[in-house]
């Protein structure tokens, strides 16, 4: 077998393939690059790797992978798109994914919109990780456009700073500044929020491993919750980013759920012969 099916699909603009049936392929950096090339593969923000659970406290086991080949933790949209493939397939209302930062909630809410629980943050300087002790809700960063920096792990690393605008060439120029620099060494995702009000907020993301990207679920997220943390916002709160919006709840146990639309683009076929086990 050297034909494998794929679902691509997308929130908010955050592409994914995401392959259910592969246990014949052989995951490395060279079959992640190959799908998620725009011109040669597929193309892709993120591979997705699903597997029926084998145990009995979750349905699915999935892993995730950046399209330069680099594993991620977890990936907010892209458990959305999961969660509303398997909603369809199964005619279920609700699925518990297995990730690498732990099982994760994926729920449709009567709106059909689709709930994903991030479970509660980390802010400790070791979880996040950073490689030395600091204060993680104000790193004191000052680089051309990005200034302080609010840490925070939500399943995966994210550092948040706050602005007056947005602007992609200038989030990119001083993301890739601090991803040099190894402060966090698991990478960092990069987000810019500018605030509008105590329920809205504006945010742009730089992913680890991706680049700019129109939406980050985990983004919206860790923004809410470092808006909320400085007071700056509700716990409730509209997240715009360039592909749409997300709605940000961060709970009484203080979990973050991220609630949004996830689309199907087309199914297809592909063959893998050069990547087959």
């Amino acid at each position: 077998m050297t034909e494998f099916n794929f679902l691509k699909a997308h929130g908010l603009g955050n592409d994914f393939v995401i392959f259910t049936e592969h246990s014949k392929l052989n995951i490395s950096t060279e079959l992640v690059k190959f799908l998620s090339d725009r011109k040669k593969g597929v193309g892709c923000d993120l591979t997705v790797f699903l597997n029926k659970s084998e145990n009995n406290y979750s349905d699915l086991v999935a892993r995730f992978f950046n399209k330069d080949g680099s594993e991620a933790e977890v990936c907010g949209n892209a458990l959305r798109c999961i969660g509303n493939y398997y909603f369809k397939k199964f005619k279920k209302t609700n699925v518990t994914v297995e990730t690498n930062s732990g099982l994760i909630d994926v729920e449709k809410n009567i709106s059909e919109k689709i709930s994903v629980d991030l479970g509660k943050p980390n802010i400790s300087w070791d979880k996040i990780p950073i490689k030395i002790d600091v204060d993680t809700q104000n790193l004191d960063f000052d680089f051309d456009y990005l200034k302080g920096g609010f840490a925070v792990n939500v399943g995966n690393p994210h550092v948040i700073f706050f602005g007056d605008y947005l602007n992609v060439r200038e989030l990119k120029k001083d993301s890739e500044k601090i991803i040099k620099t190894n402060f966090f060494p698991s990478g960092v995702n990069v987000s810019i929020v500018k605030v509008l009000s105590r329920s809205k907020v504006n945010i742009l993301t730089y992913e680890r491993g991706v680049g700019i990207t129109d939406a980050c679920g985990s983004g919206a997220g860790a923004s809410v919750f470092a808006s909320n943390k400085l007071n700056f916002c509700d716990k409730n709160v509209e997240v715009s980013m360039a592909g749409g919006n997300l709605f940000v709840e961060i709970t009484r146990d203080e979990h973050i759920l991220t609630i949004g639309e996830a689309k199907d683009v087309f199914v297809g076929q592909i063959n893998l012969k050069d990547y087959v086990l």
